[in-house]
């Protein structure tokens, strides 16, 4: 008996046929899986999403609004100071009324700072603010005093909120020394 055998051609074709690697048919789910890659590229966004609004969050430090107990019906002599921001430029409301354009009279209502050169001034609200905390009658009661309400248009830009803030806050970077209490509300 010969050792060698030799194969049909039917099982030469066989044999031909299941050694030869497969043409993937996309029908047949021979696609590449990106799940997994996009669970990935997910969970990366989502980390640096998080990251990027941590950096960019400033802060703007806003004392909570104090209620006053108002059951006495006594009288106090905490002198309020308003200003709204328009579009055409300030309004500042002072006791007795409202002040005037060049802040040293007090009377009805008027754009008290109006635009200049287009642009709200800044310069000038703050120049307006220092006659206020200088006014002899008002002097004493805003000795501690650092309160203000300030109220802008809804169409007022983020920009002008800050600038008006910072205007109203100190007479030179790093005072502080006029109204650092804001209180922060919206036109109508």
């Amino acid at each position: 008996m010969s050792s060698s055998r030799s194969f049909t051609p039917a099982q030469l074709a066989w044999i031909n046929r299941k050694s030869k690697p497969k043409a993937h048919d996309p029908a047949d789910g021979g696609e590449l899986n990106i799940i997994p890659f996009l669970d990935i590229i997910m969970n990366i966004l989502i980390f640096v999403l998080a990251s990027v609004t941590s950096v960019f969050t400033a802060t703007i430090p806003m004392p909570a609004p104090s209620s006053g107990a108002g059951g006495g019906g006594g009288s106090t002599n905490e002198v309020n100071i308003t200003l709204k921001i328009t579009r055409e430029g300030y309004i500042v409301g002072a006791p007795g009324g409202f002040l005037q354009p060049g802040c040293s009279a007090v009377g009805n209502a008027a754009l008290t700072v109006p635009l200049a050169s287009g642009t709200h001034d800044f310069a000038t609200l703050t120049r307006c603010m220092t006659t206020i905390r200088n006014n002899p009658e008002w002097r004493t009661e805003l000795a501690d005093n650092h309160k203000i309400q300030i109220a802008a248009n809804q169409d007022i830009p983020y920009r002008v909120l800050v600038g008006t803030l910072d205007a109203v806050r100190e007479t030179r970077p790093g005072a502080k020394d006029m109204f650092t209490e804001p209180t922060l509300g919206i036109l109508n």
